[in-house]
């Protein structure tokens, strides 16, 4: 008779830590928008006290997937405190994002707060009197070190506003939500007013397209059907959705160009014409499609640095020219396997990236693994010097990853890709633990069969030229032939002397009221070798006024290797610059199909791009 209760009271005893971690009580957030057309957000959070006598709060500094530490505080316009039954708290705020309260044997506390919110923009909060756009990190407090607790939201619609939108598990109550823990409240944005809304279903899932500011231009029904290929498209790379609940695909058509990805959702800010035809459609798609691979690239297969997230701080990684690097390079190709790009519209693309690293001097000091690194200080701050200073981990990371799946296909023999490589990667480190960037590499070469770290080496972790010969006798691929650079043509009279290349200077200028400025000096230009500064304003060459169009026009006709005064005006002083004009480099780094391609090379592009004979809709 004994026996029974024993082991009934030894199952509580081993059970009882479960329990009381799921019955902790929530701390339960209502957003209101009393004063929504002067953009403010106004937000109530009641915190148990659970027997501690004073709790410390704090915000969040950054969003995670933005790499820059953004001060939310700042917008912070009033916080007041009181107790369960109203009775005033004094909040002393102890650093620009904490806050102590004396709880005064309270066993709730109850802060009311209010935040300014006019950024429209894929991190931040937006309020007006129609919408509001709520991000996790610029909204919610919490209470320090205490993140794996429920949290609950309610969100009060002011009249004519006709729901919310969030990838919270819903709540009880209409318009409320609950999140098992701080990680998720912050990844989960809303979109709350009247938005615009279309379901799909992939796989039994549930999919919805929730745009603001269609103004009657945009069709939502028409960008959710192209978005529910693009999903199955995906799905078919990784072969299974990496969530069952609903996602969301938040659309704000503001006229601007950004994203940022969460784990059940994305957040997009687009132009509202995109719909219209079907160059707009696939330029609106690959912003789609870059941020929804990172629904498994990024969100759920991370660096082991992203995870858990330190909201306080920064939190570096040398691996973000795989989470965003190799995404950028994946959107367009699966892009193209979906058919919405033709092989040569993908090239195209391809091309892009690649000039833009060609012409970026910052490769040569900078590798995508310290680009990665130094995101926080950086990536997000650019400046006139960024040119020379700063590779990016986006453009120079996709070019990468190009090169890293021609390098796998070429060590296997065909056998494998870059596509096996992550999946195997998602199928070994996504989770809790992530992976590290030796890691990863050491999985490429595992793959393709051969160690390929000294080369990863070179590409990655030091900064230079990238070879792109390898990959492009794989694929049976050229860049087109430098464009002649010359100012004569035919001429009748041959004692005349051939004209010389037309000249170039180098820096980027504009042009405001008449003053025409220097905005950028790369490095290694005729400009830069003879002194030229940001922010010199240029007067005249040789003693003669020059504006904007005259710059480049005399600067051309004077030809490579002329020898010229060039007058300018820096911080109100007059001085003169000697400068040796030099030649504009003529490559295009526009790739093509070879004549001479190869039956093998025509078939490696087929595999890697799926070889759509046109684009879809």
């Amino acid at each position: 008779m004994l026996r029974l209760p024993f082991l009934l009271l030894l199952f509580l005893a081993l059970a009882s830590p479960l329990i009381l971690k799921a019955e902790r009580p929530a701390i339960a957030y209502t957003l209101s928008f009393s004063d929504a057309r002067n953009h403010y957000l106004d937000v109530e959070m009641r915190i148990p006290a659970e027997g501690k006598r004073e709790l410390e709060l704090f915000m969040p500094v950054w969003t995670p997937g933005s790499y820059l530490v953004r001060e939310y505080a700042r917008n912070i316009i009033s916080l007041e405190a009181a107790d369960g039954s109203g009775k005033p708290l004094q909040a002393q705020k102890t650093s620009k994002n904490r806050w102590r309260v004396d709880l005064r044997g309270s066993d709730t506390l109850v802060v009311n707060y209010r935040l300014f919110s006019r950024e429209i923009n894929v991190r931040s909060n937006w309020v007006e009197s129609d919408f509001a756009v709520i991000n996790g990190a610029p909204t919610y407090l919490s209470v320090v070190d205490d993140y794996q607790r429920p949290y609950e939201v309610q969100v009060e619609l002011p009249e004519g506003w006709k729901r919310s939108c969030s990838p919270l598990p819903a709540g009880k109550e209409p318009n409320s939500y609950r999140s098992p823990d701080f990680d998720t409240l912050v990844d989960s944005p809303m979109v709350v007013g009247t938005p615009e809304v279309d379901r799909f279903e992939v796989d039994g899932v549930e999919h919805y397209l929730v745009t603001l500011g269609g103004g009657g231009v945009w069709d939502n029904e028409r960008a959710a059907r192209n978005v529910q290929h693009l999903v199955e498209t995906q799905r078919d790379f990784w072969e299974s959705l990496p969530y069952s609940e609903p996602y969301y695909f938040f659309n704000l058509l503001t006229g601007s160009r950004g994203g940022l990805e969460h784990r059940q959702s994305l957040v997009m800010t687009a132009d509202r014409w995109y719909s219209k035809n079907r160059g707009g459609i696939r330029s609106w798609l690959s912003l789609v499609s870059h941020e929804f691979f990172h629904a498994w690239n990024g969100k759920r297969l991370r660096p082991v640095e992203l995870g858990p997230f330190e909201y306080e701080h920064e939190n570096y990684c040398s691996s973000l020219w795989v989470v965003e690097g190799i995404t950028s390079y994946y959107q367009h190709v699966l892009l193209a396997r979906a058919g919405y790009n033709t092989v040569d519209q993908y090239l195209g693309a391809l091309s892009g990236s690649i000039a833009g690293t060609q012409r970026t001097p910052g490769r040569m000091v900078q590798s995508l693994s310290d680009s990665s690194f130094d995101a926080w200080i950086k990536a997000y701050r650019r400046d006139e010097n960024s040119v020379n200073a700063l590779f990016s981990y986006y453009s120079g990371g996709a070019v990468a990853g190009f090169l890293i799946d021609a390098e796998i296909q070429r060590a296997s023999e065909g056998k494998a890709s870059l596509d096996d490589v992550l999946r195997l990667a998602y199928e070994r480190y996504s989770g809790e633990h992530g992976y590290s960037e030796d890691e990863f590499i050491a999985l490429a070469g595992e793959v393709a069969g051969k160690d390929l770290s000294a080369w990863f080496e070179q590409l990655v972790r030091e900064p230079g030229e990238f070879d792109y010969q390898p990959a492009l006798d794989w694929y049976g691929l050229e860049f087109e032939a430098p464009k002649a650079s010359t100012n004569s043509g035919y001429f009748p009279v041959e004692e005349e002397p051939a004209d010389l290349p037309r000249g170039w200077l180098g820096a980027s200028t504009s042009e405001s009221g008449g003053i025409l400025k220097v905005t950028s000096v790369p490095a290694g230009t005729s400009a830069s070798e003879a002194g030229l500064y940001v922010d010199d304003e240029i007067i005249a060459i040789d003693r003669n006024r020059v504006d904007a169009k005259q710059l480049n026009r005399i600067v051309g006709l004077l030809g490579v290797g002329a020898e010229i005064d060039l007058l300018v005006s820096r911080q109100g002083l007059l001085r003169t610059l000697k400068v040796e004009l030099g030649e504009e480099p003529s490559e295009t780094w526009r790739l093509r199909v070879r004549s001479d391609q190869s039956e093998a090379q025509a078939a490696r592009v087929a595999r890697w791009l799926g070889s759509p004979d046109q684009a879809r809709e």
